[in-house]
C-alpha cells in the first residue's frame, strides 16, 4: 500500500501516485480537488446524470488522473477487492439504507493499512435544526434532500467500522459548513456534522 511521502506533504504532490476512490462523487467537486493534489482518483456514482456532468467538467481539466465510472460500490467491489489506498465518501452515508452492506463493500475495496475518510451528518437536534429545518426551509439544500432518521452519530458508525469492518478508528472530528460562503472548516463539536477517519486492519 503506498503511503503519503514526507517530502510532499503540504505540496500539490501531495498525494502523488496514491490510488484514491470517491464512493458517491457526484459530479466530481472533491475527486477535482484530490486529483489536483496528484492522487489518481476514481469517482464512482449511481447517478448517469452526475457522471455525465462530472465527465463533461473534467473534460476542461485536462487531467489524466481521474476516471469516472457510472456505478455503484456494491457493483465497483465486484472487481476491485483491494484495490485502493484510501477511500472518501463525502456527505453519501446519510443517504443509504444499509449503511452495514455499503461501509463493508467499501472496506472491501481497501488493501489492508488503506484509510477510509467519512463525513456525515450526526443523529441530533442540532442536526435536525441545522440540516433540516434551516437548511431546506431556506432553500440552502433542496426540500426532501434529507431523512434525519437515515444519520448515524459518531459511535454507531465507529461501532460498525470496528466490529463489522475490522477497521481501526484513528480520528473523529466535528464540521462546520457556511452555506453564505460555501465553505467547511473543523470545529471542536460534532453535534452537527463530523468527519471519521479509520484504517483497515492489516
Amino acid at each position: 500500500m503506498k503511503k503519503i511521502e514526507t517530502k510532499n506533504i503540504g505540496t500539490r504532490q501531495s498525494l502523488e501516485n496514491i490510488k484514491i476512490l470517491d464512493v458517491g462523487c457526484g459530479g466530481g467537486v472533491l475527486t477535482e480537488a484530490l486529483a489536483r493534489l496528484d492522487g489518481h482518483v476514481t469517482g464512482i456514482d449511481p447517478s448517469k446524470e452526475l457522471i455525465t456532468i462530472a465527465n463533461d467538467h473534467s473534460m476542461f481539466l485536462r487531467n489524466k488522473n481521474i476516471k469516472y465510472l457510472n456505478e455503484s460500490i456494491e457493483e465497483h467491489v465486484t472487481s476491485n477487492t483491494e484495490s485502493y489506498d484510501a477511500i472518501v465518501t463525502s456527505e453519501v452515508l446519510e443517504h443509504v439504507s444499509n449503511k452495514y452492506g455499503f461501509l463493508t463493500n467499501c472496506v472491501d475495496c481497501l488493501k489492508p493499512g488503506g484509510s477510509l475518510f467519512i463525513t456525515t451528518p450526526n443523529r441530533t437536534i442540532f442536526s435536525w435544526l441545522s440540516v433540516k429545518v434551516i437548511g431546506e426551509t431556506f432553500d440552502f439544500i433542496p426540500k426532501g434532500t434529507h431523512e434525519w432518521e437515515k444519520f448515524i452519530c459518531p459511535h454507531e458508525l465507529q461501532s460498525i467500522l470496528e466490529i463489522n469492518c475490522k477497521c481501526d478508528t484513528i480520528s473523529i472530528n466535528g464540521l462546520s459548513y457556511n452555506p453564505f460562503t460555501n465553505r467547511w472548516s473543523w470545529t471542536d463539536s460534532t453535534d452537527v456534522s463530523y468527519a471519521i477517519h479509520a484504517v483497515k486492519s492489516t
